[in-house]
């Protein structure tokens, strides 16, 4: 199953994901269009989502999340699953797309007037929720009028009230743990390797989509992941898939079509191909002898 990049995505249509970009920021208003039940995508870049009707269920490994109406929540750089909470349930969202100086250049504006205190140390959640009032709320639903493609607006017009949002959701004393994520990406924080790898290892990605997630080139990419690792990219992926592979197969009556998807290969047949060329028996094989015993 193919993982789709959410940024090139939603640039894709305008009459479906009605979007514009202002100082080379995107920002994107739609109502999910997805069919399958389940889809694999990956964010090459953070962005805060506003969930303003509908629901989906993302997931990753062991954690899920329910987004409903009126939740909204700063989703980083990763891969994930979008689930449909049922066929009909649509999902209308605001999504805004924010780059690491852009980030850097706002917190430095605001600096002065938010609060530094006690600020937690920034988690690895993949997806972190945002705590909203009536003015958070009112900042992001007063963006959603610049949206009408037949208009022409100032483009400073829609940085300031994107700025507005950004200095309110900051301010929030509930919202210290995005704000200390913020900092930290701000102030030349970048997450290692092993980290994106471990986190997402598990997804079919293309070796340039890790290194777009990652925030490197794909030779800075290739450079650092041999100096960690050891190896390469390729045998350490074939390696973790297997092993995961091989749990889902003792742990689990999943078909293996299902554990080929869980577990990041191509399809059914490439994972049966890979794990009879590594354990001389098929993964239907291995299992059968499981139930045997």
């Amino acid at each position: 199953m193919p993982v789709y990049s959410t940024y090139k995505v939603h640039q894709s249509d305008q009459k479906v994901f009605r979007h514009f970009t202002v100082k080379n920021q995107l920002y994107v208003f739609y109502n999910c269009p997805q069919k399958e039940k389940v889809m694999q995508l990956y964010s090459a870049y953070n962005q805060f989502v506003f969930s303003l009707g509908g629901r989906r269920n993302f997931y990753k490994g062991n954690q899920k999340w329910e987004l409903t109406e009126d939740t909204a929540f700063l989703l980083k750089r990763t891969a994930f699953h979008q689930e449909l909470h049922n066929k009909t349930e649509g999902w209308k969202v605001l999504a805004l797309y924010v780059k690491d100086d852009y980030f850097k250049n706002v917190l430095e504006e605001f600096r002065s007037h938010l609060s530094w205190e006690d600020l937690p140390p920034h988690k690895d959640d993949m997806l972190l929720f945002v705590h909203l009032n009536e003015r958070i709320k009112n900042c992001y639903l007063s963006m959603l009028p610049y949206f009408d493609e037949d208009k022409d607006y100032p483009e400073e017009i829609i940085e300031m009230k994107f700025k507005e949002l950004l200095y309110n959701i900051f301010k929030h004393p509930d919202n210290k743990h995005i704000l200390s994520y913020v900092n930290a990406i701000s102030t030349g924080y970048i997450v290692p390797i092993w980290e994106v790898m471990e986190n997402n290892f598990m997804f079919n990605l293309k070796l340039e989509e890790f290194a777009e997630i990652a925030n490197r080139s794909l030779s800075a990419f290739k450079r650092e992941f041999q100096d960690h690792y050891d190896t390469s990219p390729g045998k350490w992926l074939s390696k973790k898939r297997l092993e995961r592979a091989i749990i889902y197969l003792k742990t689990t009556d999943n078909p293996v079509s299902s554990i080929a998807f869980d577990c990041g290969f191509n399809n059914a047949s490439h994972f049966s191909r890979v794990f009879k060329d590594r354990f001389g028996v098929t993964p239907s094989d291995y299992k059968n002898s499981l139930t045997a015993k």
